[in-house]
């Protein structure tokens, strides 16, 4: 057993994440979703099956689980010890079954993870803000007693309403791509729910937003009409000047300086850019796992009480050598051709050129919700049809979602602005016209495959930027596995897929 590894755990109930932490290093971490390909699992609901993002944590560590010195899990916040106790129990026997051991298991506090997590992503950050669905919580610096943590229940009240449209909290994203087309003319009898509290059980909270609205509560996959544009604005208005106020209520002298930003509505780029023009004295960064995820990362590093040796990026998750790559298509009995990298970099920009969509598989799998560089698929802004395709023949979502666009972060068109993960959004004019569009600024450094290809991509056809969305077919988690790339290939509109150096195209 070492001391000094430890397994982290985040997501008890649902989205099981893990971590593994080593004096001050993050060694691995993954979600369960993206390995399953099922949305939403947690440790309890794992219990009769176990777990395989656990699996494949064991298999990273020489001696598996009784090389582990001990187990930090994070509680959702406000958990009262008889649950800790449940859960530290479930843990237990968890492991015991599985993997017929247990190290002895910590319980960690959800905002101190969550406060680790983000300073261990932006070690330069002056202060963590956090946003979740029941507080809100400001850190003026490690260590020091939060300035703010008070109960909010801003967040909630947002799932709440998107409910109401037909989108789940795990959907509320969904409300912001639609909130560019609506008008906000329900703000205010929304925030006049919000200041009662939104006390209603789900029929009376129905009953009230069909009276000021005049729509019913939408099912899933159900039509949309104007009106329901108007009121995914109106949530998104009450969340954006809710989410401005609680940090105003920061005393002024304890929010200068740079601002991380965590909790899962941070994931919307809206809202980031919201809070960025109404603190214009401010930068405020925001991780590629700014949910409940981080836990898995957040709550080692609290355990440890380690000083951290370097920055933590996102590609954390598994990577699979050419040899295990050739023997999951070779079991496919599929054709492909080995490439060296500037010969696949010359295949894929002629295929971009061309007006492909072009799968990309290649080093550790992104954590978080966000595809960045290592299990995307990449298209052409120039291409008209681009987005319609990836609409269409891959994502079959609605039009009205904005797709994301890598470009080498020095390019002028998006110079100064901080998003590394998604975060923050920009004017491309030449290619969206007035519409703002997900940015991923790319440097050499934090992605060099992704960089690479962008740069043999402006020099082939001078189009500095790339579409990048998720490696992923509709409505499933990213394609983590090899296997699990190749079924979105073949499922899917995709042209190309370049996997460890292996390109596969459809004739």
């Amino acid at each position: 057993m070492n001391p000094d590894l430890i397994l982290g755990l985040s997501g008890i109930d649902g989205r099981l994440a893990v971590g593994l932490v080593r004096d001050g290093r993050v060694l691995f971490a993954v979600e369960e979703d993206k390995l399953r390909r099922f949305r939403g699992l947690g440790l309890q609901h794992l219990k009769d099956i176990g777990s395989r993002a656990l699996s494949v944590a064991m298999a990273v560590v020489p001696g598996g689980i009784r090389a582990i010195g001990r187990v930090a899990y994070v509680p959702s916040v406000g958990a009262v010890p008889v649950q800790v106790n449940r859960e530290t129990e479930l843990i237990q026997e968890f492991l015991k079954r599985h993997y017929g051991a247990s190290p002895p298991v910590d319980a960690v506090d959800h905002v101190e993870a969550h406060f680790a997590f983000e300073r261990a992503v932006h070690p330069d950050a002056d202060h963590v803000f956090m946003l979740g669905r029941s507080s809100a919580s400001y850190s003026a610096r490690p260590g020091e007693t939060p300035c703010l943590d008070v109960p909010c229940r801003l967040v909630s009240v947002a799932e709440r309403l998107a409910a109401f449209a037909g989108f789940p909290p795990a959907r509320i994203h969904h409300l912001e791509n639609m909130a560019r087309y609506g008008e906000p003319r329900f703000t205010e009898t929304l925030k006049g729910l919000l200041d009662e509290g939104i006390e209603q059980d789900t029929a009376g909270l129905e009953a009230v937003l069909g009276e000021a609205t005049g729509l019913r509560r939408r099912l899933s996959g159900e039509p949309l009409d104007s009106r329901h544009y108007d009121f995914a604005a109106s949530v998104y208005e009450v969340l954006k000047t809710g989410t401005i106020g609680v940090i105003r209520s920061v005393p002024e002298d304890k929010r200068r300086g740079t601002i991380a930003v965590c909790g899962g509505v941070f994931q919307s780029w809206t809202l980031n850019d919201s809070v960025a023009a109404a603190f214009p004295g401010n930068r405020f960064l925001a991780s590629f796992a700014p949910g409940n995820a981080s836990g898995a990362i957040g709550g080692p590093l609290v355990s440890s009480g380690s000083a951290l040796k370097e920055p933590v990026g996102p590609f954390l998750g598994p990577e699979y050598s050419r040899e295990e790559v050739k023997a999951v298509l070779d079991n496919a009995k599929v054709r492909y051709a080995l490439h060296s990298l500037g010969e696949t970099t010359d295949l894929v920009c002629e295929a971009l050129e061309a007006g492909r969509m072009v799968g990309w598989f290649g080093g550790r799998c992104e954590f978080g919700y966000r595809a960045l560089g290592a299990r995307s698929v990449f298209a052409s802004p120039a291409n008209p049809y681009a987005c319609d395709n990836l609409s269409s023949y891959l994502k079959k979502r609605p039009g009205y979602f904005a797709y994301a666009v890598a470009i080498d972060g020095n390019n002028a068109l998006v110079r100064g602005l901080d998003s590394p993960y998604l975060s923050r959004s920009a004017i491309l004019g030449e290619y969206f016209g007035d519409a703002r569009v997900r940015i991923q600024s790319v440097s050499k450094i934090g992605v060099p495959p992704l960089w690479q290809l962008l740069e043999a991509f402006r020099k082939k056809t001078g189009v500095p930027a790339l579409l990048n969305t998720s490696l992923n077919y509709f409505d499933e988690p990213i394609a983590c596995e090899p296997r699990d790339a190749l079924k979105t290939f073949y499922a899917s509109g995709l042209d190309m897929l370049v996997m460890e150096g292996f390109v596969l195209a459809k004739d």
